[in-house]
Formats: C-alpha cells, sequence, structure tokens
C-alpha cells in the first residue's frame, strides 16, 4: 500500500493551454513539507507569491499578441480575415514536492504568476524584457535576470538574486544562520534590508557608486590574494587576477554576504 501510494504522489501534471484556459492548480506529493518551485524564462516576468493553500497554483500569458499583431503576411488573398490562434502553452512537472513549470516556445513571450506555499524554496530565471518578484516566502532563493529588476519582498531564508541591467532590492525579515548569501547587478542599484541582528562578514564592492548602511559596520582589512592561473602547460596562458573589495562585520560577524554592483550604489539597510 505504501509503495502504491508513493507511486500515486511522484506524477506529473501536463497542462496544455486552450483559448481561456490559463490556471492550473498543482497538488503536492507531501502537503504541509517544504515545497520548490523551478522556472525560466527567455522573454517575459515571473512573480512568485505565498499563498493560503497546500497546492502550487500556476497562471500563464502571453504577451506575443502585439508583436505579432505587425507579421501581417502580405500574400493572404483579397477578402480573408486573421484569427487569433491562442496563447502560449506550459508543462508542469511534480516530482517529491519539486514543480517545475516549461513554457511552450522555450518560454519567449510569458508571463508566469505563480502561488506556492509560504515555505517554499525557488530556482526562478529570465533574460530579456521582464521582472521578477518574490514576496512572502520562506526558503532558499535563487533568482537571476539578465535584462530586468529583481524584487524580494518580506522573504526569509536565504538568497542568492543577481540581475545584469537592472536594480535589485532584497528586503529579509529572517535570515538563515550559518548560511552566506549574494547580491549583484552591473548595471543597477543595489538595495538590501536585513534583520537587525543579522551576524554576517560582508564583502562589498561598487566600481562606480557608493555604499550607504545604517548598521554598525566594523571594517575589515582586504586579505584577498591575488588568483593565478598558469596554463601555459596545456598551451594557455598565464594570468594573475586581483578583486579587491571592502570588508566589515555586523553583529560581530558570520557568515560571507557579498554585495556587488558596477555601475550604482549599495544601500544596506537594518530592519
Amino acid at each position: 500500500m505504501k509503495r502504491a501510494l508513493a507511486l500515486i504522489f511522484s506524477f506529473t501534471v501536463i497542462a496544455a493551454l486552450a483559448a481561456g484556459q490559463d490556471k492550473v492548480t498543482v497538488p503536492l506529493s507531501s502537503p504541509g513539507q517544504p515545497a520548490t518551485v523551478k522556472a525560466r524564462l527567455v522573454s517575459g516576468s515571473i512573480t512568485v507569491t505565498a499563498g493560503t493553500g497546500p497546492q502550487v497554483v500556476i497562471d500563464s500569458q502571453s504577451t506575443r499578441g502585439d508583436r505579432d499583431s505587425r507579421r501581417e503576411d502580405r500574400n493572404v488573398p483579397p477578402g480573408m480575415h486573421r484569427i487569433d490562434a491562442g496563447g502560449h502553452g506550459f508543462n508542469v512537472e511534480e516530482d517529491h514536492n519539486v514543480v517545475t513549470v516549461v513554457p511552450d516556445f522555450g518560454g519567449q513571450n510569458t508571463n508566469l504568476t505563480i502561488q506556492v506555499p509560504v515555505n517554499t524554496s525557488v530556482e526562478l530565471k529570465t533574460v530579456n524584457g521582464g521582472h521578477i518578484e518574490v514576496t512572502g516566502l520562506s526558503g532558499n532563493l535563487d533568482v537571476e535576470n539578465v535584462n530586468g529588476s529583481v524584487t524580494l519582498k518580506n522573504v526569509s531564508g536565504s538568497v542568492s538574486a543577481s540581475t545584469v541591467n537592472g536594480t535589485l532590492t532584497v528586503s529579509l525579515d529572517r535570515v538563515t544562520p550559518d548560511k552566506p548569501m549574494s547580491f549583484s547587478s552591473l548595471n543597477g542599484k543595489v538595495d538590501v534590508t536585513l534583520p537587525a541582528d543579522a551576524k554576517a562578514r560582508l564583502r562589498i564592492k561598487t566600481t562606480n557608486g557608493a555604499v550607504y548602511s545604517d548598521f554598525d559596520v566594523k571594517m575589515e582589512p582586504d586579505t584577498s590574494k591575488p588568483v593565478v592561473e598558469d596554463g601555459r602547460g596545456q598551451g594557455g596562458k598565464y594570468r594573475i587576477r586581483t578583486d579587491r573589495g571592502v570588508y566589515g562585520s555586523i553583529n560581530g560577524g558570520g557568515p560571507e554576504y557579498s554585495f556587488q554592483t558596477m555601475n550604482g550604489s549599495i544601500l544596506i539597510h537594518k530592519k
């Protein structure tokens, strides 16, 4: 019987969207236990919020309508009119409380809105023309954007968040003790709010910007050493890399929290 139940609860949900059908509810194999949601888009936004139920609810909306309206076929015979063929579909796979969302067309021109239980970890990525926003979750949050902003509000746990072109804004209610975190943007402001009692060693680096904090930061000397890469034995090159930053500790120190941007300021707030 236990084996049969395990087989029942380890299943795959396939949801191909038809016209007007843009939302699915995915039951978890182990309701009440921590879950993980994974989603990756080429273009579009991802919004994840904490819901009140034990399931994952996924809403997908196509954003290609405006773009497709400009792609009229000039060879259409006179008297014919265009019929909207509908939006994109997506596939959802649930396996042992891990929910993976795979949109059609490789995740192009799609916006995902996902409701999850509070105790959910996420792995989210989008590339072009969208933002990522996560609200109210408690878990391991791994979020990556290329051209767009990242916003994490009232979250708890550990965070690895980055964007190339956009602002990074994170507000943490609680942090996982003894776990490192990373916050980075290449072109944009990094704005992070930590609990007042957070214990961490800060590694801060900005090339064209300033650093501000209302924490009592105890500054430390930079003891990092150059990294030597010698590939000459394999026909490569000899390289020396230096990676300088500012180091400090808050509340006596702890795991390393990395803050980095090239063009923008870094703000570290006390909650």
